[in-house]
């Protein structure tokens, strides 16, 4: 086991929890790191911001006091900082004080696939393959609380063009926590197959600015070495194709 706070303990990295909901607060000023690491922080910005400069340095949610309370809500405080610190501290071998935090929607079409996608060279998650998320922002802040929902609809449909609103959700909200990064996810039923999720992804990227995806990825299986996938895919992934998840009992019709 690994401690978070005291008389708190995670699951084993890579385990998949249950969660009932989730409550986060937005507290003022950067996070505690950035003003501890703040030189250090800055000089690997500029080294990163030299080798890529498609790189934005706006403020993101990074997070402290990470834990599972006693109703199994995901709790934490977050505070907007700027994108510089992730990009330092997850070089860090000890990753500290800090965590990450963020949700991800698992987008299911109507054959039984994943759909992810692979992300751009110009990003600095470059040639990974997940499905589509993105960091916490001030976007996601209600009344000084954080919408983990609001961002997963967000994300997809900046990335993809895939309005989750017409999606089924299936089952409720499920956690991984792989070195001191906690992602939240839900699974929605897309009301159409593989080749129309792609094809809708394809047409989104000819006229999205924004240009973070190489292009949709379509998972059918298990299989962990099928694409480049960030630590945290491989236990959803798992749990997607188990033959007991609620994904493949709504497909086969139980």
């Amino acid at each position: 086991m690994n401690m978070s706070l005291k008389g708190f303990v995670w699951p084993e990295d890579g385990t998949l929890f249950d969660l009932s909901g989730y409550d986060i607060s937005v507290a003022a000023g950067p996070h505690p790191l950035y003003d501890q690491k703040r030189d250090e922080i800055e000089a690997n910005w500029l080294a990163e911001h030299e080798a890529n400069p498609a790189l934005f340095n706006g403020d993101m949610l990074i997070h402290r006091d990470v834990r599972i309370d006693a109703a199994g809500r995901l709790v934490a405080t977050g505070h907007l900082t700027p994108y510089a610190t992730m990009l330092w501290w997850r070089k860090q071998p000890d990753r500290p004080v800090a965590e990450h935090l963020f949700p991800i929607a698992v987008p299911i079409t109507s054959d039984g696939a994943i759909l992810a996608i692979e992300m751009a060279a110009k990003t600095a998650n470059a040639g990974r393959v997940y499905c589509a998320a993105g960091s916490l922002d001030a976007h996601d802040i209600v009344d000084g609380k954080v919408d983990l929902d609001a961002n997963m609809m967000r994300e997809v449909a900046e990335e993809t063009g895939i309005d989750l609103s017409t999606a089924t959700p299936v089952g409720g909200c499920l956690g991984v926590r792989v070195f001191r990064a906690v992602t939240l996810f839900r699974t929605f039923l897309l009301p159409y197959d593989a080749e129309e999720a792609c094809a809708r992804v394809r047409h989104h990227m000819e006229t999205d600015h924004e240009q973070e995806i190489a292009g949709p990825v379509v998972i059918r299986d298990a299989s962990r070495n099928a694409h480049n996938y960030p630590a945290f895919m491989p236990p959803i992934i798992d749990r997607i194709f188990s033959s007991g998840s609620p994904i493949n009992r709504i497909l086969q019709g139980d």
